[in-house]
């Protein structure tokens, strides 16, 4: 004969107790995320905790971007925030040098018709003056689209967008 053991718990638990644990808990949550939604500096804290961050090459080109011979590579950028254009320089040992790296305004990307194919990036003499312009287009937060040129400035030693 087996003998069945049985254990009682001294502790009972009605699901009305659970219920307005439950209700409290949810009520809880609920007065956070409005504090949350109203205060900047805490949406941006919270946001920072849910959203990760990254970091992706959206569109690569390359040319001469002085005029003289020198190889540039140009990569749009994509991150969390962000977008921005870095621009490598190809040394003679054929490792790449950042020189610089531009943020562009707005943080969402687009793309435009260049030469007939859909481009999110592109490099192409504007102006005539034999050295060509970073081409990258983008939406601003209401969806707007923007084309912004950058073109070296000799003296200054930098890009600089073309403002015309």
């Amino acid at each position: 004969m087996k003998r069945q053991l049985k254990l009682q718990s001294k502790f009972e638990v009605r699901p009305e107790a659970w219920l307005s644990l439950a209700r409290f808990v949810m009520g809880g949550m609920a007065l956070i995320a409005m504090i949350t939604v109203l205060q900047p500096e805490l949406r941006q804290s919270a946001r920072g905790y849910l959203v990760q961050d990254y970091r992706k090459i959206v569109s690569t080109a390359q040319a001469d971007l002085l005029g003289d011979g020198s190889q540039f590579t140009v990569a749009k950028v994509k991150t969390r925030d962000n977008i921005y254009l870095e621009i490598f320089q190809t040394l003679a040992s054929g490792a790449p040098r950042l020189v610089e790296r531009i943020e562009i305004p707005d943080a969402r990307d687009a793309y435009f018709n260049f030469n007939g194919q859909a481009s999110n990036l592109a490099i192409q003499d504007l102006n005539g003056d034999g050295r060509p312009e970073i081409l990258s287009p983008s939406f601003d937060r209401n969806l707007v689209g923007r084309l912004d040129a950058f073109e070296y400035q000799q003296g200054l030693n930098e890009f600089r967008k073309v403002v015309r």
